[in-house]
This record gives structure tokens, C-alpha cells and sequence, in this order.
């Protein structure tokens, strides 16, 4: 799993590239927790335009993730996810937990509103 980061004000974009599986969990908390060690970060926008699969304990890990962003008035959007996601997204019914969008300016539109 490789991952780099953008910032924008409270929010910051992870884009991620290769499957989200239970061995991509720990970088990805760490990248994650780095941000959010800044007390502004209050949205994590994850790129997974590049990304073909999300196992279960990926997934797991994003319903806590947003949980804990709950807590600062945050949440988890996801963006650029391809049909395979958006069908994992749509057989558990996490379609109604996380927001999807099309482009990165988009979701980053939703966090300033």
C-alpha cells in the first residue's frame, strides 16, 4: 500500500494506491494518525481511485475511523471509487455511512460547507 497525503485547511486527502487488506491497515493508521495529530484535521478524504479491493477488516478499520472523527465534527468521504468499491459499499450498506464522490474538488467543497 502506498500513500501519500494533501492538505486543505482541516482536511486532508489520502490517496491511496493498492488493495486496502488487513496487511495495509497499520500504515494507514499510522499516516492517519500523523494527521490527526494536528487538532485542526477534522475530515480524512481517501483517493481510491487507485485502489480495487477493500477487505473487511479495511473496512472495519474506516467505521472506527469514523467514529473517532465523529468526535471532532468529522467524517470519512471517499472519492474516485471504481465499481468493484462501490458495490462492496452497496452490499454491506455502507453506502449510507460514508459519502462518495466523483472528484477530489468536490469532496473537498463538502468539507468546507
Amino acid at each position: 500500500m502506498n500513500i501519500t497525503t494533501e492538505s486543505y485547511g482541516h482536511a486532508v486527502i489520502l490517496i491511496l494506491k493498492g488493495d486496502l487488506l488487513e496487511d495495509a491497515i497499520e500504515p494507514l493508521r499510522q499516516a492517519v494518525d500523523h494527521q490527526l495529530a494536528n487538532k485542526e484535521v477534522i475530515d480524512i478524504v481517501l483517493n481510491l481511485e487507485n485502489v480495487p479491493f477493500i477487505d473487511s477488516k479495511a473496512m472495519e478499520y474506516l467505521l472506527d475511523l469514523q467514529d473517532k472523527l465523529a468526535e471532532r465534527l468529522g467524517q470519512v468521504r471517499f472519492v474516485k471509487c471504481d465499481e468493484n468499491i462501490r458495490k462492496i459499499l452497496e452490499i454491506t450498506r455502507l453506502d449510507s455511512v460514508f459519502e462518495v464522490f466523483d472528484d477530489v474538488t468536490e469532496a473537498v467543497k463538502a468539507v468546507e460547507v
